[in-house]
């Protein structure tokens, strides 16, 4: 049985707090206020589902993940002991700025902070948020989907498959520029994704976050504003052959891609559901 139920929120590291405010407020259309040092941006009813603490590397501090209560969070803390990894608990300082009830953590093979968490802080009024019409696909769902780079692609497959519960997916083989790329898909919940991994090395552990719309316009939108922001791009809009997304990329203020999309399926039977391999990362656009 698979505990966690959801990717929760990301931890980035940045010394670029002032441009993230912008970006997520003025591009994205979330809601970001200052919590002590740290940047925590709102895209549903959850506290936050983004906190930018300050550091210079630019890039992905931690994931966090969400169980259901302090019951499975001791199941997920039993189950990962009994496999040999080391598990700490977190701070008091921690859990209030993380706004959690509870919260264990371990590093994946990479070095990658995960955090396991329950109990966390839910407003009760809705978010409002008119430059995205009908809000983000959130949910039980988690916030979105994140990329994450790995030189030992087998070895952090075995740790999120293995030793977290998550479900493969599909794979994508894909030549880029003469190289070889291997991207291995996995889900904890009935979206198609929660963790893609990229089995290559690189510079930041963090390729890009994924966040989902509700119809083709709102991406449409999204698109002008980046235009009109001078937000670069990062990847052209174009369709992805597994999931079926149709979005678009552009370079966030730190070290990775923010993916805009919307239109990707999900996967609502585990046991009908068929792994396949597919020769490109896109059916058509992204990389025009």
């Amino acid at each position: 049985m698979n505990l966690i139920q959801q990717l929760s929120y990301l931890i980035i590291e940045s010394t670029k707090k002032v441009e993230w405010d912008h970006f997520a407020t003025k591009f994205l259309g979330m809601e970001a206020h200052t919590d002590h040092d740290c940047l925590k941006i709102r895209m549903d009813e959850f506290s936050y589902r983004f906190l930018v603490k300050p550091g210079d590397s630019e890039d992905l501090f931690a994931l966090g993940f969400l169980v259901s209560g302090p019951h499975a969070l001791r199941e997920m803390e039993d189950s990962l002991v009994s496999k040999g990894i080391e598990v700490r608990h977190g701070t008091p300082e921690e859990l209030a700025l993380r706004e959690v009830g509870g919260m264990i953590w371990l590093t994946d093979p990479e070095g990658l902070r995960i955090e396991i968490t329950c109990n966390p802080s839910i407003h009760n009024e809705c978010l409002a948020t008119p430059l995205v019409r009908g809000g983000y696909v959130t949910g039980d769902r988690g916030f979105g989907h994140v990329a994450l780079c790995a030189a030992d692609l087998q070895a952090c497959e075995s740790f999120y498959m293995d030793v977290l519960g998550f479900k493969l997916t599909d794979y994508i083989e894909q030549d880029i520029q003469g190289i070889p790329i291997n991207f291995t898909f996995m889900r904890v919940n009935a979206r198609h994704h929660t963790v893609a991994l990229a089995g290559l090395p690189s510079p930041t552990r963090l390729n890009h976050m994924e966040v989902q719309v509700h119809d083709v316009d709102v991406i449409g939108h999204a698109m002008e504003r980046a235009n009109q922001l001078g937000i670069s791009r990062y990847m052209n809009i174009g369709r992805h052959p597994n999931d079926r997304m149709l979005s678009f990329y552009v370079n966030s203020p730190s070290a990775f891609a923010v993916e805009i999309g919307g239109c990707g399926i999900d996967v609502r039977d585990d046991a009908s559901w068929q792994v396949r391999t597919y020769n490109g990362i896109s059916e058509w656009g992204h990389l025009d």
